[in-house]
């Protein structure tokens, strides 16, 4: 008896899975091989290569790329319509963005322009060419520093579509298939792709507290905005404004998390039919922009990825190509079910109490006359999603409580940070309890080292980002939108830079007045600057 399309579809995806479960560990050895750090015990700041590849390694890579690329071009089956566009989608947008960021100053920028030259021609060679499409994003994530949380939709959805187009043809060999069947089993594969990190998200939370439903009766969401603040988003704004920003989330907050888990949930049943699929896929969609507003974490890949996802789909669908059902319900269910049990790929587990305490580094550019400026996450492209998180972390010497922007996940820090009045002495129990100290002596050296050459770069005249100055707005956004504070931003017109100071501050926002109370500013690091006199000789590494 013939599969029916949802059976076939259903049946695609598993054999998908499988196969992805095994490709999977073997791209991320090529990226690792090829220089992506593992931060940070091999990397300063991030995932960032830090020198030029080892020739011999970089032509066993060549050759492993060349081995999967063959198969797929030899093996590989694709189905007519929409959906066969959105990987290409996926991987347009991760070469602009990861193309026009800025180049790492405190490196050689000879093996970088070397870098994107070869991700270029061979980024350009796979739109055209989806059986490079796997070479590209390995090249990238290897070579480029692609390989992050706001990239990892993209990078699964490409990985996926090549593990898909092997089971496509497979399948179609074995017991053959419609042209329905082919385009139902790339949408649940692209969909469960998508979906599966909202619905881990969801899960995350429900784990935090004693109950499933605590996350969204209790967590003071409103407390993110006011950290995010803290943290340099939306400083445009004056304090009063966002301090009655705040006060009008407050008797929403409920309603906000309840909304959020549904949101995260929804791809539990998106599957059942079109309408709960597309349904799914806008709630992302609006769930990302809420997102930005209140936190500056803007994840403009997801938006993106799925406003072409749901065009895709609704345009197959259009012509009776997509058949959802019970099949493709369970089969979806069962791979997400396995996503989140770890068992297939790992989507960043996004669940903690949100709080009223941010604790943050910062850094100030000293200019010969006597100006301080800011040196905010986007001057430190390529690295700004790290100097938005917790790169300075390891120059602090006291403990540390909270994540980025106040989270945590211990319930005990959470009820000690949320009493009002916030006693100092509580505060200093709660760091001598729970805190942690990262302080790294020998990564205090090597940041130090770090910034000497990056800025003695910069006062040198080197460019920057690849783009010539009159297309810098074709540069690819930020996804950390953290770039005000007190100080002005440093800018190259302000003139040369000749010492950086770096700096850690607690703050606490008080909810009974609307204020953010400063609660401590220490010098952690200071280091000189000097003018390059060569601009042709580079250490490979810091």
């Amino acid at each position: 008896m013939p599969l029916t399309d949802a059976e076939w579809g259903a049946l695609a995806l598993g054999l998908t899975a499988l196969v992805y479960r095994l490709l999977s560990p073997l791209v991320a050895w090529c990226a690792v091989r090829l220089g992506a750090g593992r931060y940070p015990r091999q990397a300063l700041n991030g995932v960032y290569p830090e020198a030029c590849v080892p020739l011999g390694r970089g032509l066993s890579i060549g050759t492993v790329l060349a081995v999967l690329t063959a198969v797929d071009a030899v093996f590989g089956r694709m189905p007519d319509g929409w959906l066969a566009l959105v990987p290409t989608g996926a991987l347009a947008l991760m070469l602009w963005k990861h193309l026009t960021q800025d180049y790492d100053l405190g490196q050689d920028l000879r093996w970088q322009r070397r870098d994107r030259l070869v991700v270029l021609i061979i980024g350009a060679a796979a739109l055209v060419f989806p059986a490079l499409g796997l070479a590209a994003i390995v090249l990238v994530c290897g070579r480029l520093g692609g390989w992050t949380h706001h990239a990892n939709v993209d990078i699964r959805l490409i990985k996926a579509t090549y593990c898909f187009s092997l089971a496509n043809s497979a399948l179609t060999e074995l017991v053959g298939r419609s042209s329905a069947a082919g385009t139902t089993g790339l949408a649940l594969v692209l969909g469960t792709v998508y979906l599966s990190h909202y619905v881990v998200a969801a899960w995350a939370k429900a784990k935090l507290g004693r109950r499933p439903w605590s996350w969204a009766l209790t967590n003071r969401t409103d407390l993110l905005v006011a950290t995010a603040y803290a943290w340099g988003w939306a400083r445009f704004l004056s304090a009063g404004t966002a301090a009655r920003i705040v006060r009008a989330l407050r008797p929403a907050v409920v309603w906000l998390n309840l909304g959020t888990m549904v949101v995260e949930l929804a791809g539990l049943v998106a599957f059942a039919d079109l309408g709960c699929f597309l349904a799914s896929i806008a709630g992302a969609l609006l769930f990302n922009c809420v997102v930005a507003l209140t936190s500056g974490l803007l994840f403009w890949e997801n938006i993106a990825t799925g406003l072409l996802l749901a065009g895709a789909m609704a345009a197959d669908a259009g012509t009776g190509r997509v058949a959802f059902g019970g099949w493709t319900w369970l089969g979806a269910v069962a791979v997400l079910m396995l996503v989140v049990a770890g068992l297939l790929w790992r989507p960043n587990v996004l669940g903690w109490w949100d709080t009223p305490l941010s604790a943050k580094v910062w850094w100030r550019a000293h200019t010969a006359d006597g100006r301080v400026f800011g040196l905010y996450n986007d001057f430190f492209g390529p690295h700004d999603r790290e100097y938005a998180r917790v790169v300075g972390n390891a120059l602090v010497p006291e403990p540390m409580i909270t994540f980025p922007l106040g989270g945590v996940e211990d319930v005990a820090i959470r009820d000690v940070l949320l009493r009002e009045p916030l006693r100092p002495a509580d505060l200093r129990q709660a760091k001598h309890r729970y805190g942690i100290v990262h302080r790294d002596e020998d990564r205090v050296a090597r940041h130090a080292a770090y910034l000497r050459t990056m800025m003695a770069a910069l006062n040198a005249g080197l460019p920057k980002n690849p783009l010539p100055r009159g297309l810098h707005w074709l540069r690819a956004p930020s996804g950390h939108l953290y770039r005000w504070g007190d100080a002005p931003r440093y800018r190259r017109a302000e003139g040369p830079v000749t010492q950086v100071s770096v700096w850690f501050r607690e703050e606490l926002y008080v909810g009974a007045s609307g204020v953010w109370e400063r609660l401590s500013e220490t010098p952690v690091l200071t280091v000189e600057v000097a003018s390059r006199g060569r601009r042709d000789r580079w250490p490979s590494r810091q």
